[in-house]
């Protein structure tokens, strides 16, 4: 688990957490709201999608818009994103990298701290399994977070998912709620 952050993030009654599964052609969204006592509300979620047969270019202003257009509507605290660690088709996830890429370089731009999680980290932060799939992971949102059944298409289900486990790591973290540690070396800052 990685985090980056730039801005300092003061003690607040509740947090806006933006969840993000990258993708070129469909990007899933996510966005909770945590209070002090760390409740979750969901607030809105979904998928952002381009028609598949765009070229890379387009794909790419296509992300950055869309994480553009989040950030403004929400004005999230922070953002949580899934890092890739494996892959079976070097021709998909070189796209994808670069668009994962482009979404981080947004976030950077606008002073968004990230957390980045492996996709193991998620289903086992969600479900308490880090092999989970996605209906089991579907579910496990559905329990925890006491949602009728999801609609939509599950990349929406994973950047719920993104963001909850983000955000559980984010308040529990060991040096307490929403408290830093700014590494001075790299002018940038790690939650311990």
């Amino acid at each position: 688990m990685k985090t980056q952050h730039k801005k300092k993030s003061a003690l607040k009654k509740e947090e806006i957490i933006l969840g993000i599964d990258p993708g070129t052609h469909r990007i899933g969204y996510a966005v909770l709201k945590m209070d002090f006592q760390k409740q979750f509300k969901l607030l809105d979620y979904g998928t952002k999608e381009l028609k598949s047969k765009s070229d890379l270019k387009e794909s790419l202003f296509f992300v950055q818009k869309s994480i553009k257009a989040l950030l403004k509507k929400y004005k999230p605290n922070f953002a949580c994103i899934e890092e890739l660690f494996f892959y079976k088709n070097l021709k998909t996830v070189v796209p994808v990298l670069e668009a994962r890429g482009v979404i981080l370089l947004t976030l950077y731009e606008k002073n968004i701290p990230v957390i980045e999680l492996t996709a193991t980290q998620i289903k086992k932060g969600i479900s308490g399994s880090g092999r989970a799939n996605k209906l089991q992971v579907k579910r496990a949102i559905e329990l925890i977070l006491n949602l009728p059944k999801l609609k939509g298409l599950d990349d929406s289900w994973d950047a719920i998912a993104i963001a909850f486990v983000g955000a559980k790591f984010y308040a529990w973290s060991n040096v307490g709620f929403f408290e830093t540690v700014i590494n001075e070396k790299q002018g940038s800052r790690k939650i311990v």
